[in-house]
């Protein structure tokens, strides 16, 4: 047995289109292409080019079906929350905003105090954020010029991808969880909240699951294979591939432009502990919850990056991580949650701004402030792994890392030293993974996930880091607590 499966991954710095070749077995994965991901700043808001990445999405697929014989299927993931209106024609109404537009500023305030943030939390379960798909709507129909009269139909980024593919219009489950649109008990529409932010419900087609088949790719000449939906928010499909042990109490960590850990469940926790601390409850693959708190992930080193190429000094990751293991360990720490590390801008002048506010040295040289900004990244982790164990009482033997983040070995260590448990690292990527799993599931190669994840663990090299010096962590964890405080 011999089959060809094709992932698009769409993350929000980058995408790729990944072969995935199934023996019987093992899942071999080959890169087809990457691409950036670059949203487009246009009078003061930030827009993302889709139509840059659906022509990157389908030069990948031409080349696959070149190159890889015949194709089973195609499936397609992305980042969560963001959407694109269409009219009855089908065609693209206006530029999709970045969630991290202006526009959504201070916005889940404004309809949680008109609607109830715990009625919200109660409906939904889902954790507040300026720019959850809800408050997105809530911009858009604040507008003077409002689309959402003019639209037909929404759908969210893989969802506009499949369409573009294949011509279905399908709003995938996992991905619909994501923007505190959806329903905890009935798992579709949450009528009643889209009505309050004025979102007309005819734009809203029914939840499809992972695993169906769509129909055959109609835009690449030579590629006849059918469109499956995936668990298509990315951290769906990535923790649809974690290999975790069949026994004990795990917890998974998947890393990207965003970070997210928590515990896969197949009942809401909704309390006041969880309401207090705001944590989700998104759509998994398999029908399961994704119980788990978003981080600012390594956004802030992208940025950090950035801002240094665009001053002309383009410098690899790898090299950065390189310098930052050179630094002097937990000097200066910031909050990557903050609010204003949010937003694109001069990354390094941001954290530099921060630390003066909080009384802490400000990094003087790159390497400094890349290990600042992952300190503060793992800080936020522990942070989260300490409150899981509050919420269940149950202390976890282990967590699961996956995504781009496990190529980085000195954030991997920083994580096991700072939780004071083991770290297993793979598959790197995690997403892609998923994604595949969950077309085999339509294609009938595997039952279920996992059986699934039993073909992960045989494919994948995994690597286990062990906690080596967890006392400046206890120390800097306290006075990080502090720091946060101030602001």
């Amino acid at each position: 047995m011999n089959k060809t499966f094709i992932a698009a991954d769409l993350g929000a710095g980058s995408g790729r289109t990944i072969a995935g070749r199934y023996d019987g077995g093992r899942i071999a994965l080959e890169v087809i292409n990457r691409f950036d991901n670059v949203p487009s700043e246009l009078g003061g808001h930030f827009y993302w080019n889709h139509q840059a990445l659906f022509g990157s999405i389908r030069a990948g697929l031409a080349k696959a079906a070149a190159t890889e014989g015949e194709i089973a299927s195609v499936g397609v993931d992305s980042w969560g929350v963001d959407y694109a209106l269409l009219d009855k024609g089908g065609r693209l109404l206006g530029l999709p905003y970045m969630y991290r537009d202006s526009r959504n500023v201070g916005l889940c305030d404004a309809v949680c105090e008109r609607v109830g943030r715990r009625e919200i939390y109660n409906r939904t379960g889902i954790q507040f954020m300026d720019i959850n798909t809800l408050f997105q709507l809530e911009a858009e129909s604040r507008e003077s010029d409002s689309l959402l009269p003019k639209a037909d139909r929404l759908l969210h980024t893989p969802d506009l991808m499949n369409y573009w593919l294949c011509g279905v219009k399908a709003n995938e489950a996992t991905m619909a969880s994501t923007g505190q649109t959806i329903n905890l008990k009935t798992r579709s529409w949450d009528t009643e909240l889209l009505k309050a932010v004025g979102a007309p419900l005819h734009l809203f087609g029914e939840i499809i699951q992972p695993g169906v088949r769509l129909a055959p790719v109609s835009c690449v000449p030579g590629l006849k294979a059918p469109v499956v939906t995936v668990g298509s928010h990315d951290t769906a499909s990535a923790v649809a591939a974690v290999p975790a042990p069949k026994a004990g109490h795990w917890a998974y960590l998947a890393t990207g432009t965003w970070a997210l850990m928590g515990l896969e469940i197949t009942e809401p926790i909704i309390n006041d502990t969880t309401y207090g601390y705001s944590y989700t409850h998104e759509g998994g693959v398999g029908g399961t919850f994704r119980f788990l708190k978003n981080i600012t992930g390594m956004w802030i080193y992208q940025e950090l990056r950035r801002a240094w190429k665009e001053a002309g000094e383009d410098i690899a990751f790898d090299d950065l991580t390189q310098l930052a293991g050179k630094e002097k360990p937990l000097v200066s720490l910031i909050n990557p949650n903050d609010p204003v590390f949010a937003s694109p801008g001069n990354m390094p002048q941001t954290m530099a701004d921060y630390c003066t506010k909080t009384g802490q040295p400000v990094p003087q040289s790159k390497g400094a402030f890349v290990r600042c900004a992952l300190e503060s990244m793992v800080m936020c982790y522990r942070e989260v792994w300490l409150q899981l164990h509050a919420i269940t009482g149950i202390r976890r033997d282990g967590l699961n890392m996956i995504g781009g983040g496990v190529r980085n070995a000195l954030h991997c260590q920083m994580t096991a030293d700072a939780l004071g448990a083991p770290v297993t690292c793979g598959p790197t990527e995690g997403a892609a993974m998923g994604n595949i799993l969950a077309q085999m599931l339509a294609s009938g190669d595997i039952r279920d996930i996992a059986q699934g994840r039993d073909i992960i663990r045989a494919s994948t090299e995994l690597d286990v880091y062990t906690p080596r010096d967890t006392a400046p962590w206890d120390e800097a964890y306290s006075r990080w607590q502090t720091i946060k405080a101030r602001i």
